[in-house]
């Protein structure tokens, strides 16, 4: 079989700016999940809803996830939850001209990646990328060698990774002998083509030291990926390259609650007038 033409590549690719802003739809539950309500198009309704705010906040980017999947599980997921996802993510993607992202929870990165790969979208999200730690659904190891070796297997290598770091919900007592900074070496080292940094937990920014350390120790992009808010975004704009936002876009600013165009407007007022300055 004949390679590509990069060129052809190249005209798919969608750049991510040099300061983005990535917003969060975060699913309702898909199939198989314990809150699941058996109705798809109510899904995929409050999905392309959730778009079309945000492409009229003026974000740069989008990020799929399948937030409301509570329990998470750790991969395989439900065939019919990853073919709606497909589904989703053809129908954003039909919508949206700017990058697209996705993931799949709890560590579904090579599902998250045919996905991506069948939608046209431009990035993951993923946890697990190098090394071992616990979260709620158990043990997750690195996966960064089967995830790069699928992307070069299905001719994708346009999607970027983003690999998260001393991931928020989770035990790091597996690698209590390693900084942050030391993991993110590692992604480095493994071909992550950036980091994303976080609190402790989904709300909870990340402490401002580490991220600076973080930042000085690696070239590839580092991102926010929890607790960004209207009251701290000037504290943390020059310290990434990119912010994943969700919570703090939805009502009471909780982690599944419905979407509230004022939070929305009043977080992405204060990213505009940042970014004008740059």
């Amino acid at each position: 079989m004949l390679a590509e033409d990069p060129t052809k590549i190249r005209q798919r690719m969608r750049p991510l700016p040099d300061k983005f802003l990535a917003a969060m739809i975060a699913l309702r539950p898909l199939p198989g999940s314990p809150r699941y309500d058996g109705d798809d198009e109510r899904i995929l309704a409050q999905a392309l809803s959730d778009l079309d705010h945000y492409e009229r906040a003026g974000v740069d980017a989008i990020i799929l996830e399948n937030s409301q999947d509570l329990p998470y599980i750790k991969p395989p997921l439900p065939p019919r939850a990853v073919g709606l996802m497909k589904r989703i993510a053809g129908e954003i993607r039909g919508r949206f001209t700017g990058p697209i992202g996705i993931q799949m929870l709890e560590a579904a990165n090579e599902t998250a990646l045919e996905i991506a790969h069948e939608a046209a979208l431009d990035f993951l999200r993923v946890e697990g990328y190098v090394f071992a730690h616990v979260g709620g659904a158990g043990l997750i190891e690195g996966c960064a060698g089967h995830l790069l070796r699928k992307r070069t297997e299905l001719g994708c290598e346009q999607i970027k990774v983003f690999a998260d770091v001393k991931k928020k919900h989770c035990s790091h007592a597996l690698t209590g002998d390693l900084d942050i900074v030391d993991e993110v070496k590692q992604a480095e080292f493994f071909l992550v083509d950036g980091v994303i940094v976080t609190g402790a937990r989904t709300t909870e920014p990340p402490d401002s030291a580490e991220l600076r350390r973080v930042r000085q120790s690696t070239r590839v992009p580092v991102l926010i990926g929890s607790g960004m808010t209207p009251e701290n975004i000037k504290t943390y704009f020059p310290l990434a390259d990119g912010f994943i936002v969700g919570s703090t876009f939805r009502q009471a600013g909780e982690f599944l609650g419905a979407l509230d165009p004022q939070r929305l407007n009043s977080l992405m007022r204060a990213f505009d007038y940042l970014k004008s300055g740059t």
